[in-house]
């Protein structure tokens, strides 16, 4: 998933829930980890 800030999710499965991942992927080729979480988190 890609919004209009250019920041992206990827969702790790792992167990019965998932850890989502929010990074940006910058002009340098590097990926900046901005947040990650439990998808059983309470949010």
């Amino acid at each position: 998933m890609n919004d209009e800030t250019g920041r992206r999710e990827l969702v790790l499965s792992f167990g019965a829930g998932a850890f989502v991942l929010r990074y940006l992927w910058d002009n340098k080729d590097t990926v900046v980890i901005i947040r990650v979480w439990h998808s059983k988190e309470n949010r």
